[in-house]
């Protein structure tokens, strides 16, 4: 039975044909949240066209008006979502189409996958063993070692405290042993940071800083940081290497990315966003929006991830080769 329709505030009473330029905010579909955030693309005719995070464009007839409800307040930067929704606004308008990302599997098989594996969840003894911390020694994949750890030697006294002391060139040392000691990094890629002059030290632990503690906005943060690491690496800054240590300082705020596996999962949650193959802020802003909302996916199914890395690693556990080998049955 189609739902009651809903009167119209009286702003719009006189509408019929219009087209929007995007200021009524984003919404959300009640009965599918999957499809993620929208915004109102067009309205007329007792109408209205809502562009989805998922990059379907949904008409809806007035009856149905009520079942987008606005939404307040979404992670990370609304500007750039508003962005690329608008975008695949244009596209249906005539203007160049973003491809989207073809899903190499559906959501509800990864969570499957993941149960067979961790039949506890992330509360689970196995996934604890595996990925948070075991009982013997720390591996490189335990996370909760190497974020405390972390979180010691990247603490904002500690970093104020090397950059007054112009001792820098110490906590060079120690970021670089403790990034060869957990696998959310390549060696080959910190290695790539060994062999820095002393000057350039100063403006690697300088930059690290601001990007942990600065009070601009983290954008214009990061953008910086990718330049510092670019230059430090020998122009090849991963996404792996200029992302870990934010996530390990803040795991909760911060999300690690590991490009391979997070493109296929934006296949499932924002397949029209730009996501660009080298660290670039808006891109980091996207791959956040999807680490996100796979965590409010995971709550949704009944699993409560600890922090953004318990997403990083479901994301490479459950869309790896390996695993999605064994999800086609292959």
């Amino acid at each position: 039975m189609a739902a009651p329709a809903t009167k119209l505030p009286d702003d719009r009473k006189s509408v019929t044909n219009r087209t929007l330029d995007h200021e009524d905010g984003l919404y959300r579909h009640t009965k599918r949240p999957e499809w993620g955030v929208a915004i109102l693309a067009w309205e007329k005719g007792g109408r209205r066209a809502y562009q989805f995070e998922d990059g379907r464009l949904r008409k809806f007839s007035e009856g149905y008006y009520s079942l987008m409800k606005p939404v307040d307040e979404v992670p990370g930067s609304e500007e750039v979502l508003v962005a690329d929704l608008e975008s695949a606004v244009a596209a249906h308008k005539g203007g160049k189409r973003p491809k989207p990302l073809e899903p190499v599997c559906s959501f509800e098989e990864q969570v499957a996958f993941f149960e067979e594996l961790f039949p506890g969840g992330f509360q689970g003894d196995e996934w604890i063993a595996q990925h948070r911390r075991g009982s013997g020694r720390a591996l490189k994949r335990h996370r909760d070692p190497i974020i405390e750890r972390a979180q010691e030697i990247l603490s904002r006294e500690s970093c104020r405290q090397h950059i007054e002391s112009d001792r820098q060139g110490h906590l060079v040392g120690s970021v670089l042993e403790m990034l060869s000691d957990t696998d959310l990094v390549a060696l080959k890629q910190v290695k790539s940071l060994q062999g820095m002059e002393p000057e350039e030290k100063n403006r690697f632990i300088e930059s690290l800083d601001y990007l942990l503690y600065g009070e601009d906005a983290f954008g214009p943060r990061f953008k910086r940081w990718v330049k510092i690491v670019g230059k430090m690496s020998g122009g090849r800054p991963s996404w792996r290497l200029t992302t870990a240590l934010p996530a390990l300082v803040f795991p909760d705020d911060h999300v690690c990315v590991r490009r391979s596996a997070f493109m296929r999962q934006a296949a499932n949650i924002a397949p029209t966003a730009q996501y660009s193959r080298k660290p670039k802020r808006r891109s980091y802003r996207n791959f956040s929006r999807v680490a996100r909302a796979v965590r409010q996916r995971l709550n949704s199914a009944g699993h409560e991830p600890r922090d953004l890395l318990d997403i990083h690693d479901f994301v490479w556990v459950t869309l790896r080769n390996a695993a999605l080998k064994h999800i086609k049955g292959d």
